[in-house]
């Protein structure tokens, strides 16, 4: 069904619900952190200890980002002893950075990008493209 159809059958105010939701989404992925954490659990859920380890961030940090993450409803849990996995949950989230991403990256120049790779692979969560398939196998970055 196209959006513009979806959106005449609701009534007027309900698309303003629709509306501040998507901002909420928007505004939860809208922390640089945030999306390096997603990026990092992107393929495979992982323990907190794990999260810290790849994104190089003070637990305290990580697990703030983790439960606002978790309360927007884009990351699920479970707890295993002491420890607790965190994935994403819905992929949605995962395609919409990705697709974000990749448009950043096609309207940087090859100089930034060049100097990103040189002073930090890991710079702005961007490394290891492969982790993430592409969509369209046009596309050439990732989360």
């Amino acid at each position: 069904m196209n959006p513009g159809a979806l959106s005449a059958t609701l009534p007027p105010n309900a698309m303003q619900q629709v509306f501040e939701s998507v901002a909420r989404y928007f505004g939860v992925l809208g922390e640089p952190t945030r999306l390096r954490i997603l990026h990092t659990i992107c393929q495979e859920e992982k323990c907190v200890n794990d999260i810290i380890k790849a994104t190089g961030m003070a637990q305290a940090n990580v697990s703030r980002h983790l439960g606002l993450m978790y309360q927007a409803g884009m990351l699920s849990r479970r707890r295993e002893g002491t420890q607790v996995f965190y994935r994403v949950a819905d992929r949605l989230f995962v395609e919409l950075c990705r697709s974000v991403t990749v448009q950043v990256l096609a309207r940087m120049d090859d100089a930034t990008r060049t100097q990103w790779n040189a002073d930090d692979p890991h710079a702005m969560g961007l490394a290891a493209p492969a982790l993430v398939t592409p969509a369209n196998p046009k596309e050439k970055a990732s989360v």
